[in-house]
């Protein structure tokens, strides 16, 4: 089409795009699951007899909506996900420290440990005024999380994020 900007060599060759790719059949059309190394598992949805050749050249349309933004995000992004400028890697995990003390915490209570005992193991020297310390309150506040995460909290991780 004459008002289609390239934007390089796009061939359809799904199983170069990644180490391991997984076919998911189903009435409408296909799914593709491409895993990459080190990089976000990548999804795409092939309907049925719309599909490309294997090999052939294809194109992206976006539709051209209230949605359109994130469209052209996520067509940057399956860009990159095939090879196709800045390797897409997958974001660290910001929160693992703090799930590891709050796990920590958690654990040893079970076992019968004192809010004060975990804290003489955490800290090398418990404040004198222990009951209104902020490393108390800092040792509860992880306790209650840990509890919150472990009743069914843990469900908001596996979540969607937002685009930020």
């Amino acid at each position: 089409m004459p008002w289609a900007k390239a934007i390089g060599d796009l061939r359809f060759f799904f199983e170069r795009w990644g180490e391991r790719v997984i076919r998911i059949g189903s009435p409408g059309g296909t799914h593709l699951l491409i895993r990459r190394r080190g990089s976000p598992e990548l999804q795409l949805w092939l309907p049925s007899g719309l599909a490309p050749a294997t090999g052939g050249s294809f194109g992206i349309y976006l539709h051209p909506d209230t949605r359109h933004a994130a469209r052209i995000q996520a067509a940057a992004t399956f860009r990159r996900s095939i090879g196709h400028g800045v390797p897409v890697r997958a974001a660290p995990f910001a929160q693992a420290h703090r799930h590891t003390a709050m796990l920590y915490v958690h654990d040893m209570a079970q076992d019968g440990a004192s809010l004060r005992d975990i804290g003489g193991l955490v800290h090398d020297q418990l404040p004198d005024d222990w009951r209104s310390s902020s490393e108390r309150s800092d040792l509860r506040r992880l306790a209650d999380a840990a509890a919150q995460m472990i009743a069914g909290g843990y469900r908001l991780l596996l979540g969607s994020r937002r685009p930020s």
